[in-house]
């Protein structure tokens, strides 16, 4: 099977990763890929906005599969694009991934269908909007509705925080059209859980119970970033919690999407609050999420591309999924000032020293070679330095020991990944 992966980042070098390892794949193409992707697949450097220039790709070099790693081109519809040259992707159709690319949508859909959701207002009009804030007891959460690359949700702690973000959304368009409709919810406490199945319109799997790390400083402080790191399984999380998951968010999503004729196929990840005994559902996203994908596909025993294909094919009730019976855990390495302006010039020096390492790999985010064949920091996000142990705490000191040896200039990681693992014994 000739496959190609679309995107450039440490999900898509996992994914590339796992496929390149299946008896079914042939040939490997990632566009456009980056410096740690291009060591396992032929990465080709095409504007994957555009689609004639994927779909002439695709007739040249025979693609029999395409795998979409990153949301925008899922919720601009590539994947109905696909079908109608009759090339099978994975990933939703469009009227699907509204999931992701309308939050306003999503907050609608969750009160018709009874699905556990934060309380919440919708505005489109800055002085209602205005006006609403200041009715209010803080801390709020504030939310851009449309795409914003994780970077559009703000946590609220006064109206002068309040009005400002409101201001630069909705007067600014600091996030451009995203923010021209946002979401004013309530703040929950409770710890963050992201439960990642696949679907295939009528069956789903749930994968491995994974936890985020979205601020960019330690102890969750300072703006949201597209993740600084992840870990799963999460070692406190019962049994019954899963399947409370399953019965109030995934099963009545699933439902529910095929009777408003939007049904899903690819992978539903649900972002969680579970607050006591409670689950919420923050958000949804319509692919895996990057750092969670790394440990997952890292602890991953069965085929990845027979998977992908059976849930495309509509075949996941005959497909059962190994997992190694480990923790792991990524720490995503950053070029400081992230993910504000930073300088991406650095050259990346002892990778080499993981090749020797068991149970530890590195995972390419923004990454490219310089004129010397170097692979330099090119990106905000640049390294998921992953590690697995059968006990968390030493697969967590692994991950530590590698991203300690890794060196570039402005070179930034948070210390504490997994620090919240405690918190739910």
């Amino acid at each position: 099977m000739r496959v190609l992966v679309l995107g450039s980042g440490g999900r898509e070098h996992a994914l590339c990763w796992a496929i390149s390892k299946s008896t079914l794949c042939k040939k490997l193409f990632c566009a456009p890929g980056n410096a740690g992707i291009k060591e396992i697949a032929e990465c080709k450097n095409l504007n994957i906005k555009n689609f004639n220039s994927i779909k002439n790709f695709i007739k040249k070099e025979k693609i029999n599969f395409v795998v979409v790693g990153p949301e925008e081109p899922l919720v601009n519809g590539i994947v109905d694009k696909l079908n109608k040259i009759k090339v099978k992707a994975f990933g939703p159709n469009k009227r699907a991934a509204i999931l992701e690319s309308s939050k306003s949508f999503t907050k609608d859909f969750c009160k018709r269908n009874n699905i556990p959701t934060a309380s919440y207002k919708k505005f489109k009009n800055f002085t209602k909007a205005e006006n609403y804030i200041n009715k209010l007891n803080y801390p709020i959460v504030i939310k851009a509705s449309g795409l914003a690359g994780g970077k559009g949700v703000f946590i609220i702690k006064n109206k002068a925080e309040a009005r400002k973000t409101l201001i630069n959304l909705m007067i600014k368009k600091e996030i451009g059209h995203s923010g021209k409709e946002v979401i004013v919810e309530d703040y929950l406490i409770g710890e963050e859980i992201s439960c990642l199945a696949l679907v295939d319109g009528k069956n789903y799997i749930p994968l491995l119970l994974s936890q985020d790390h979205k601020k960019i400083y330690e102890n969750d402080k300072g703006p949201n970033t597209g993740g600084m790191g992840a870990y799963c399984p999460l070692p406190y999380i019962k049994r019954n919690i899963q399947d409370q998951i399953n019965k109030e968010i995934i099963e009545p999503t699933i439902r529910a999407m095929n009777k408003e004729n939007r049904m899903f196929n690819g992978i539903l990840y649900a972002g969680l609050m579970l607050v006591g005994k409670k689950i919420y559902l923050i958000e949804f996203n319509v692919r895996f999420g990057d750092p969670e994908c790394q440990p997952l596909i890292f602890l991953l025993k069965s085929d990845l591309l027979k998977i992908l294909i059976n849930c495309t094919n509509k075949k996941l009730s005959k497909t059962k999924i190994k997992w190694k019976r480990e923790y792991a855990l990524s720490v995503v390495m950053v070029n400081k000032g992230y993910p504000g302006k930073y300088k991406n010039i650095g050259v990346i020096k002892n990778l080499n020293l993981v090749a020797k390492k068991r149970n530890v790999k590195v995972f390419h985010s923004g990454t490219s070679l310089n004129n010397k064949n170097d692979i330099i920091a090119s990106g905000g996000r640049v390294l998921s330095v992953t590690a697995s142990d059968k006990n968390f705490n030493v697969a967590k000191k692994n991950a530590y020991q590698i991203v300690k040896k890794i060196k570039w200039q402005n070179s930034f990681f948070r210390r504490d990944i997994g620090f919240r693992a405690k918190k739910m014994k």
